[in-house]
């Protein structure tokens, strides 16, 4: 079990006791044409393009689905977990992209999630403009966590595991802020590599 602290997580009860994680970041200004010609021939990109995901696993901690920007990934098979879709660049004020979860009447085989971003246009953290993450209720738009992720420790890597909510009951859930970073490998398991991080 984790020792990170876990606190109630109040949601608002209306709109379907909506919780939601947010991921923003900014467009990438400093592009030279050396960039521009690394990228054509197959070096990093010059656009900075993040994705926002998040794992489901049951009550024994076994995987069932995660939602993502990936094509049959936006929604869960439930249909009350939805990603807001794909932002390639960080265009546009606040949250840039966004995952939804209605909590009222949430599948009772759920029992917790995890959220994390991460890079697939070849920068870490460190070279993203101002990213940040944060967990909000979907009615009232208040944050239970806001991080500004290049105030942590360790944000040269390409991946960031933001926080946890889990279940207590059925009307109960928690939340715990992990705030790691690590890198990804092409073999990496998600769900296996997440599920150390369950509370």
């Amino acid at each position: 079990m984790s020792d990170k602290k876990t606190t109630p997580l109040n949601v608002t009860q209306e709109a379907r006791h909506r919780v939601f994680v947010g991921l923003g970041w900014n467009p990438n200004k400093k592009v030279s044409l050396i960039d521009k010609a690394r990228e054509i021939t197959g070096g990093k990109k010059t656009h900075h393009d993040l994705d926002l995901s998040c794992y489901i696993f049951d009550d024994q901690k076994r995987y069932i689905n995660h939602v993502s920007v990936e094509s049959g990934r936006e929604v869960d098979q439930t249909g009350q977990i939805y990603h807001s879709g794909d932002n390639v660049e960080g265009i546009g004020d606040g949250d840039d992209e966004q995952i939804s979860v209605e909590l009222k009447d949430l599948n009772p085989a759920i029992h917790s999630i995890i959220f994390k971003a991460s890079i697939k246009s070849g920068q870490n953290f460190a070279e993203v403009a101002e990213p940040e993450m944060r967990l909000a209720d979907g009615y009232t738009n208040r944050n239970f966590v806001h991080c500004d992720l290049l105030k942590i420790t360790g944000h040269d890597k390409d991946a960031f595991i933001f926080a946890c909510i889990f279940r207590m009951s059925n009307t109960e859930w928690q939340m715990m802020q992990i705030n790691e970073f690590i890198d990804t490998t092409d073999d990496m398991s998600w769900p296996e590599r997440l599920k150390s991080y369950l509370p």
